[in-house]
């Protein structure tokens, strides 16, 4: 009985297959087989490298726009500094990138000089290179202060004009202090008055050696 069984099932699936309709399904399902394969092994590695080259020039773009932007800026500083060019000069003079430390001083003589001031005593905290500091940049640059003191003789309002005027020269002062006192010379007063100014320039970090210089001048 179990023969008979096996052989009904096996002739009907014989004839299952020997119909159209199987060897149809039966291609279709090899077809959708061969299908999945391609996509799994061969199309997803090219949606892969598609999805990389999306977001690639998505990110040059961007790129793209950043530096749009970066040279709308450096066209806008270029005019900037093209209208303050000629000015530049004067802004070197007011705070050089040395410390110019004679020709500071010889303005400091010759201002006293055109009020009839006596300048009894001159002292200053450095003396610092007067090597033009190299690749001076925004990044590396660095404010110092000469500071200097000095003792003139001579009336009240040319001491004023004096100190007015080392406020308005090109070359930049900054008055600290101003000090009076009146000496007794031979039963004749005088009005002495001991000024401290900072006379800044710009230059690299750890330029500059700090050392104590009196130098008396005489007149």
């Amino acid at each position: 009985m179990k023969q008979k069984t096996k052989k009904q099932l096996s002739k009907t699936l014989n004839d299952f297959y020997e119909r159209p309709v199987a060897k149809v399904s039966l291609e279709l399902f090899l077809t959708l087989g061969t299908v999945i394969f391609f996509a799994v092994f061969a199309i997803r590695p090219t949606l892969l490298t598609m999805s990389d080259l999306i977001k690639e020039i998505e990110d040059k773009k961007k790129l793209d726009q950043q530096l749009s932007q970066k040279v709308a800026a450096l066209s806008t500083a270029q005019s900037e500094y093209l209208k303050v060019e000629s000015r530049l000069p004067v802004l070197d003079q007011a705070i050089p990138s040395k410390p110019a430390l004679i020709k500071t001083l010889k303005i400091i003589e010759k201002l006293a000089s055109e009020q009839s001031l006596a300048i009894s005593s001159l002292m200053v905290n450095e003396v610092p290179p007067e090597k033009e500091s190299d690749n001076l940049t925004a990044a590396n640059l660095e404010r110092k202060n000469l500071l200097i003191k000095l003792v003139v003789t001579g009336d009240y309002l040319s001491i004023r004009d004096f100190v007015e005027s080392l406020r308005l020269t090109q070359r930049t002062f900054i008055v600290d202090t101003i000090l009076f006192n009146v000496d007794d010379n031979r039963g004749q007063k005088q009005l002495k008055a001991n000024i401290s100014l900072e006379a800044p320039f710009f230059t690299t970090p750890g330029v500059g050696q700090q050392t104590d210089v009196d130098q008396q001048l005489k007149k």
